[in-house]
């Protein structure tokens, strides 16, 4: 009873995927995909600091016995009880530059949500389009192996009336056991292709997964020329966003050179005198500013213009996969569309013209299974250019949407 729960338990989220819809496969994944949840923490966890950064220090209240004697007497002159308050007071352009600091921490980790939700996403469908590509794959192979099954059978009835040689007969079988290879290299490359995927919908390795439908075309599926990535492009929006926070940095740590002020005030009672007060101003002198405030300038420095060569790095990389992207999908494109109205369909017509002059004995053996081999060869090119094109596309897109990472 227990292994039967657990099953159902297992079975249960991979029951609301529709694995033959690749946005529901998406959307499955983005649901439940630990990197976002991540950052949605990490998120929020930068918005509560906002407030707090630009808030004044609290103040310190103060209370206690001054110059009591050490046998608990008091001392008319100089025993006093006092009670007082300190405040600090930071320059106003102190608290503004660590608010925004804060606040373009939230922005950075907003555009590295967006970066990653278009990644998860490209991986999915990358992920999905294999998958697809292997069942097609693994489809159009079965039929040729039960096409197969009729030229063993032709070559079979042709050697029993005597028309032609047992060599005819072994071939055909070989060629029965080169498919029957080809099978379960295709098995193989499928489970290769859910092990890829199933992590990313947080399902187990063992999950069965039915056999998921490829379109026959994806014409409908279209790229953009262009291979510059957008001006608010989420990956590089991140980094400048990381620019302008170590810019305020810089501003801050020059601030630093300008020291806070602290006020102090306190009321002392002398039960036999006057009461007494005093107000203290405090200022920090900055004598080691050069081993203090200037070496964290420029390390704030540094830190900006390693940031905004990483936007030239993601500018530059980012330009080159979607160049690639461009050409692969251009390419793909004029093979699929020969392989799909030209190829397969000659190919498919060569062997039909060539079984029925074979069993009519009218063509050789070399002949019938040289136009299969070709059948299949050409058919399964198809569905690669097929997926190659779709992968373009989604690699694309992803790109023009915010993936920063390009692999």
């Amino acid at each position: 009873m227990r292994k039967l729960l657990l099953l159902l338990l297992i079975a249960q989220p991979m029951l609301a995927i529709d694995f033959n819809d690749p946005r529901a496969v998406v959307q499955a994944a983005l649901e439940t995909h630990p990197a976002l949840a991540r950052l949605r923490a990490e998120t929020a966890a930068a918005r509560e600091r906002v407030a707090p950064a630009s808030a004044r220090p609290n103040p310190m209240l103060m209370a206690g016995i001054q110059n009591k004697q050490i046998d608990l007497r008091d001392d008319e002159m100089m025993t006093m009880y006092m009670v007082g308050a300190s405040q600090t007071f930071v320059r106003p352009a102190k608290l503004e530059a660590r608010r925004n600091i804060a606040e373009l921490e939230v922005i950075a980790l907003e555009r590295q949500a967006d970066a990653a939700r278009a990644e998860i996403e490209r991986d999915v469908l990358l992920a999905w389009y294999e998958l697809a590509a292997t069942d097609a794959e693994l489809h159009t192979t079965g039929q040729v192996r039960e096409l197969i099954d009729a030229v063993v059978a032709a070559a079979r009835v042709r050697y029993e009336v005597g028309t032609s040689a047992q060599a005819d007969v072994i071939r055909a079988q070989l060629e029965q056991s080169n498919l029957d290879h080809e099978l379960l290299r295709l098995r193989g490359r499928r489970r290769a292709a859910l092990a890829v995927l199933l992590p990313l919908l947080d399902l187990p390795a063992t999950a069965d997964v039915p056999a998921v439908t490829m379109p026959e075309n994806t014409e409908d599926l279209k790229i953009d020329a262009s291979s510059v990535p957008p001006a608010d492009h989420p990956a590089i929006a991140a980094l400048e966003s990381e620019v302008a926070r170590q810019e305020k940095m810089i501003r801050l740590e020059q601030l630093e050179a300008k020291p806070d002020l602290g006020i102090e005030a306190s009321y002392g009672m002398r039960p036999s005198q006057r009461d007494m007060f005093s107000v203290v101003a405090r200022v920090e002198l900055p004598l080691r500013r050069d081993r203090t405030i200037e070496s964290r300038v420029r390390e704030a420095i540094a830190m900006r213009d390693a940031a905004k060569a990483r936007i030239d790095e993601t500018r530059r990389s980012l330009t080159a996969a979607m160049a690639r992207a461009v050409a692969d999908h251009a390419q793909a494109t004029e093979q699929m569309e020969l392989h799909d109205k030209v190829l397969v369909p000659q190919a498919r017509l060569a062997f039909d013209s060539t079984l029925a002059a074979y069993q009519t004995g009218k063509a050789p053996f070399d002949a019938i299974l040289t136009t299969l081999t070709d059948y299949l060869r050409l058919h399964l090119q198809y569905y690669e250019f097929l997926t190659e094109h779709a992968q373009a596309v989604v690699t694309y897109d992803a790109l023009r949407r915010g993936a920063g990472s390009t692999e």
